[in-house]
């Protein structure tokens, strides 16, 4: 199959239109139009619907995608390959993401990574953690940074134990404590970014049998920061995300103090580019070596 379809039917499954699909991979709306009735001819079925304004994925489609993107991936590979056959480091590598990682970590160590392999090129992604371990087990992405979570197919790699805090309005009468006791989560006007069971907030909670009172669920950290300045309600974020962060908020460390374990993550090292895994290795000692 044309590799150059495949990879523009995942573009329209991404993006919901075939017009903004091709727009990021430089078709015209009819050329894409015309590159996706020829597929729909080779595989014998229709592969996408109008649904609510935004282009479908057909139930068949969807079967797909896992081994198109296998395909796609070992397509890579092999062209990583062949260029470092002839001596060149090349490639693009997709990288899913935590915010607090994407901030603090993601820029320096390209930074540095870009002196030596300055033609590997990258693609971030942010995420919160259900969607990042999707995203590493149906290959959309090829390395993730976030926290360990049990009983996922992936590989793990540890880095960093990031302490969680409590983030309460200035004035709020558990300012006045040094450390907040868990059991003072307990019905009270919560905020959060993601609670599925599995999520690192959901567990630490669980530990305790605790239910706060969920008023807010926002689209990120930054967002649930600012909602608790308005005295909204309080929240736990961990302490990368807040690394730096200033506010008409306190923050204080929880009784008894609870971690979530960062690392680097990916389905398995045999099945990664070479790019992909030159950066796996510097990314791990990087991290591990450094003041992060």
């Amino acid at each position: 199959m044309d590799i150059k379809k495949l990879t523009l039917m995942l573009a329209v499954d991404e993006y919901g239109s075939f017009t903004r699909a091709g727009e990021e991979l430089g078709y015209t709306q009819s050329g894409v139009t015309q590159k996706m009735k020829a597929l729909e001819k080779e595989v014998g079925f229709p592969l996408f619907v109008k649904d609510k304004q935004r282009m479908s994925l057909t139930k068949e489609a969807k079967s797909l995608i896992p081994s198109i993107r296998t395909l796609l991936s070992a397509n890579e590979a092999v062209q990583q390959e062949i260029a470092a056959l002839k001596g060149a480091k090349i490639g693009t590598i997709k990288i899913g993401t935590y915010l607090s990682c994407s901030i603090h970590w993601i820029p320096k160590i390209i930074q540095e990574f870009h002196q030596q392999y300055p033609d590997i090129h990258f693609k971030i992604i942010d995420g919160v953690e259900g969607e990042l371990v999707e995203w590493i087990q149906e290959r959309r992405v090829d390395i993730g940074f976030l926290s360990y979570q049990k009983g996922h197919s992936y590989q793990f790699c540890p880095v960093m134990e990031d302490e969680l805090f409590a983030v309460l309005p200035a004035d709020h009468p558990l300012a006045a404590y040094n450390e907040i006791p868990m059991e003072e989560f307990q019905n009270v006007p919560f905020i959060i970014t993601e609670y599925t069971p599995g999520s690192d907030l959901h567990r630490a909670l669980k530990k305790y049998n605790l239910k706060p009172d969920i008023r807010y669920i926002t689209i990120n950290e930054f967002s649930s920061l600012s909602m608790v300045e308005h005295k909204l309600g309080i929240t736990i974020l961990p302490g990368l995300l807040l690394r730096g962060q200033i506010g008409n908020y306190v923050t204080r460390p929880l009784k008894p103090r609870t971690h979530r374990t960062l690392g680097l993550a990916y389905s398995s090292y045999e099945d990664l580019s070479p790019a992909s895994r030159i950066f796996l290795e510097y990314a791990k000692s990087f991290l591990l070596d450094d003041e992060i």
